[in-house]
């Protein structure tokens, strides 16, 4: 090769390089707004207090369409827990723990043991966690539950994370399809 090609190939791969960056640049700065977006679209604003901003998710959350679930209370000697259980609507999940919306209020001062069951795309999923964040949504009275996750085992887990995959690519399917004909129309 002579040095002539050996510089457009460096080139190439320099902006290979910077397109792969700004790339990610986008693709984090945009899912920040997604999550704000996405509350201010369900009219409900939880109000929890203020934190750095800074998300210390290991794993990435998938907003869901208002999918039910079944929560039950595992410490049942617990007199402040009532009901024991109820149904609740899950609004985000990952691998590594869960977002619910229900009708009652739980002190949470200490680690609340629980079991959630959910389907997602006729997969069903009986898991426990322990709550670990509470959300107050002022405008309907209804609170919100962040929930991590103890015992999955890992062929859920597996399962869990394709199907979390799935979604996220329907989603993303769905936006390019909307933007394409908003685009086709103005044609």
């Amino acid at each position: 090769m002579t040095e002539q090609e050996w510089i457009y190939i460096l080139i190439a791969v320099a902006f290979l390089l910077f397109m792969l960056l700004i790339f990610l640049i986008k693709k984090f700065t945009r899912s920040s707004h997604e999550d704000v977006a996405s509350t201010s679209e369900q009219k409900e604003t939880p109000r929890r207090p203020s934190f750095s901003g800074v998300n210390n998710r290991e794993n990435f959350r998938v907003a869901l369409d208002d999918v039910n679930c079944f929560v039950e209370f595992l410490d049942v000697d617990n007199d402040n827990l009532n009901p024991k259980f109820f149904n609740g609507v899950l609004k985000n999940i990952s691998v590594g723990g869960v977002k619910f919306v229900c009708d009652y209020e739980y002190p949470i001062e200490e680690e609340l043991e629980i079991k959630v069951r959910f389907s997602l795309n006729d997969s069903r999923f009986i898991l426990k966690g322990i709550i670990v964040r509470k959300e107050l949504y002022p405008e309907r009275n209804r609170f919100g539950y962040g929930v991590k996750f103890t015992n999955l085992f890992d062929e859920d887990r597996e399962l869990l994370y394709r199907l979390l995959n799935r979604i996220m690519v329907e989603k993303r399917k769905e936006k390019v399809s909307s933007k394409l004909v908003g685009e086709e129309s103005m044609v």
